[in-house]
């Protein structure tokens, strides 16, 4: 596939962004676990609405991030390939890195509970989801190599917007237990939205 030039080398891509990249990774982990901390203080210490929330901030993100993408495709020599303009290639690689250090973050934050005796709320499932997203992510965190990648991986990332539904519709049972025909609703959306992104 041929991309666009950008008039560096592989190697200057690929040095250029390391240190800003780490605290890219740095910012997100501070910034979930401020609002990991804050809910879970504001809700007296739930750890569900604590967890529902960030997810939900991490997920509304990705959204943003991946619909700016969209709107920033280019089509290369190749009929069937697209690619990112520079500058919107350096934002999606810094919003994959944070993405990737908030995963790595929870992983975290999983591990520890387990052993200390503590199942986290779906922690299976997220290790594995984890794991997964690890590896798609990584090839797409390199410079100039991962250009090919990020296009795609910004896009899969619309996936996300399924996440909105579900931790909203979890927030909904507990808040508005009362709201029946609201949480119906946000159940189809829910269904819908991972239908459309997920299969």
């Amino acid at each position: 596939m041929s991309l666009p030039q950008t008039g560096r080398s592989e190697a200057e891509m690929a040095a250029e962004g390391t240190l800003p990249l780490v605290r890219h990774a740095a910012c997100a982990v501070a910034a979930a676990s401020a609002v990991y901390a804050t809910t879970l203080a504001l809700s007296g210490g739930s750890h569900d609405v604590a967890e529902d929330i960030t997810d939900f901030v991490h997920s509304a993100a990705a959204v943003r991030a991946s619909s700016q993408s969209a709107l920033s495709f280019e089509r290369t020599r190749s009929k069937h390939a697209i690619a990112l303009r520079p500058a919107d290639d350096a934002a999606a690689r810094r919003f994959l890195c944070a993405s990737t250090a908030y995963f790595g973050a929870d992983a975290c934050f999983v591990c520890v509970q387990l052993s200390r005796g503590v199942r986290p709320r779906l922690w299976a499932g997220r290790l594995a989801h984890h794991a997964v997203q690890f590896a798609a992510n990584g090839p797409a965190l390199a410079g100039s190599s991962g250009r090919a990648v990020r296009p795609y991986l910004m896009l899969a990332y619309m996936a996300e917007v399924s996440t909105l539904f579900l931790r909203l519709r979890s927030l909904l049972r507990r808040a508005a237990p009362e709201r029946a025909g609201l949480i119906r609703a946000t159940s189809r959306l829910l269904l819908a939205s991972f239908a459309v992104t997920r299969l």
